[in-house]
């Protein structure tokens, strides 16, 4: 198929060979070569591609912004954990002495545990629900401003279950540290 595209002699031109699948032809067979490059001499073939190449050549861009954006979701999944388990542990020693005090009027571990837990989790869900909301409105403004498709409906819960569990997983290690505290730390000055 010639491409209706008028070029000069000195640039040359686009073609594509269509052939069955199972009928691949070698770059270097002569059946492959268009007859109007063998009958003039002077005409080469610069390059010859598959359509699959052609493809994986044109999407190469998208799919490195693709892994650069998911590189990037990540580092900013690793350091919000990070914060977590950072704000938990300066919770857990600017309490220390209140969970002293907890621990002394009865509180188990697991009261201690759980209190902290359900703290960050009552954050956790403003935050979400504020993001979410903001994710929404912007994707409402693309939607409006640049013809962008609808924001699939699952990725939001989905995301906010995800960032819930992530909360949850990064304030143990400091709740759990918490939980260890003795009652006697009550009786003394912090």
């Amino acid at each position: 198929m010639f491409l209706p595209v008028k070029l000069p002699s000195t640039v040359g031109g686009e073609y594509m060979l269509r052939v069955e699948p199972t009928r691949k032809c070698p770059r270097s067979s002569p059946r492959s070569t268009p007859r109007s490059t063998r009958s003039t001499p002077t005409a080469s073939s610069i390059e010859r591609q598959t359509f699959a190449e052609i493809r994986e050549g044109f999407f190469k861009q998208d799919r490195a912004m693709a892994y650069l954006l998911a590189g990037v979701c990540l580092a900013l999944l690793i350091i919000t954990a990070l914060g977590v388990v950072g704000l938990a542990s300066f919770w857990v020693q600017q309490r220390t002495r209140q969970i002293g005090i907890r621990r002394a009027l009865g509180a188990t571990r697991g009261d201690i545990l759980r209190y902290f837990q359900t703290e960050n989790f009552i954050l956790a869900t403003l935050g979400i629900i504020i993001g979410m909301a903001l994710a929404y409105a912007i994707n409402l403004w693309l939607m409006h401003k640049y013809q962008v498709s609808r924001l699939p409906g699952t990725f939001l819960p989905v995301g906010a279950t995800l960032l819930w569990l992530l909360g949850q997983v990064a304030v143990l290690g400091p709740a759990l540290r918490a939980s260890l505290i003795p009652p006697a730390i009550a009786t003394r000055t912090v």
